[in-house]
């Protein structure tokens, strides 16, 4: 919640001159907010808004929708106020999107997928007027987080503003009223609790950009396992290892998923038994049979895509692009 000092510290940010509610940054109210800490998420196509990981640099903003407005500035051919109810009245848009951090390491949690049901970014920009000349679209949140998308972004088809998950109003956690949904990137160019976007010619690095991160945020191919858990002890010869695969739609999507007992000395094809587009995950299940004596096995897990994108060993970019090595885990057969 802001306290008296964060109200006091308002950002004049616009290029109209207008005050908005963000938050002042400083260095020590930098901090990551609660995430899904539990080691295994269910293997279920749509992530419940409880268990879907959620992470921030400060406190979580209280916003009053009497007050909320939602503004548009910039290279705009005129400046533009939506309340809630504005955005309501418009045509509703309901899509299925799987988001992911960029700091999200090999097999982590800070992974789901949810239906999400808002308005297209397209259209509230059309309210304003896009001048020509436009290079990037400044997300400004309540709790003074930024980032910048390039324009060609914004006006994208899949690029939604939200205001419900799951069929439920916007949990507080993931950005009540109002976020922006960029499903090819990652979630830094996802920002929560939205007042502000600025049109702007020029280039914008936001908060993460600034320190080091990836400016283009692209989600790379990735896959996990979310059955058998690391170090767990397998009772039977036969067992059904599953788990999930993701490109974020930057490669066509998932085409095939492999699994791996002997570590990667030989690739079985698993079965893609749930997947609803490729800006979602796919979700996917192998039929394990024990062929041999042996007590530890370590099982791998690696996603291929539609342009045949095989997902590596190791990240090439490195970790502030994110990483997608394969996941591993170690199991015990008794």
């Amino acid at each position: 919640m802001m306290n008296r000092r964060d109200f006091i510290q308002i950002t004049t940010i616009s290029t109209a001159g207008i005050l908005l509610p963000i938050k002042y940054i400083q260095a020590n109210d930098v901090v990551f907010g609660p995430s899904n800490e539990k080691e295994i998420l269910k293997p279920t196509l749509i992530t419940p808004n409880n268990e879907f990981f959620a992470l921030h640099i400060g406190d979580i903003p209280a916003l009053d929708l009497k007050s909320w407005r939602l503004i548009i500035t910039g290279y705009t051919e005129r400046v533009t106020t939506l309340t809630y109810d504005d955005i309501l009245k418009m045509k509703a848009i309901t899509k299925m999107y799987t988001l992911t951090c960029i700091g999200n390491e090999v097999g982590g949690n800070q992974i789901g997928n949810a239906r999400w049901t808002g308005v297209l970014m397209r259209d509230v920009l059309n309210k304003a007027g896009v001048k020509k000349g436009v290079k990037n679209v400044i997300l400004r949140g309540a709790d003074g987080y930024s980032t910048s998308i390039p324009i060609k972004d914004a006006l994208h088809k899949d690029a939604l503003l939200a205001y419900k998950m799951n069929g439920e109003t916007l949990p507080k956690e993931h950005g009540y009223p109002l976020r922006f949904l960029n499903p090819r990137r990652y979630g830094m160019k996802n920002p929560k609790w939205l007042v502000n976007i600025e049109l702007t010619p020029k280039d914008y690095k936001g908060y993460w950009e600034k320190r080091g991160w990836d400016d283009e945020a692209l989600v790379q191919i990735r896959s996990g396992i979310r059955r058998p858990e690391n170090k767990e002890i397998i009772e039977s010869k036969i067992y059904t290892i599953s788990g999930y695969a993701f490109d974020g739609g930057n490669h066509g999507g998932i085409s095939k998923v492999e699994v791996s007992a002997d570590e990667g000395k030989t690739w079985n094809e698993a079965i893609i038994w749930a997947s609803d587009s490729p800006l979602a995950w796919s979700l996917w299940r192998y039929r394990w049979q024990v062929s041999s004596n042996d007590k530890r096995f370590f099982i791998k897990v690696r996603a291929i895509a539609k342009d045949k994108t095989i997902q590596g060993e190791i990240t090439a970019s490195g970790i502030l692009s994110g990483v997608s090595g394969l996941h591993t885990v170690k199991v015990g057969i008794k």
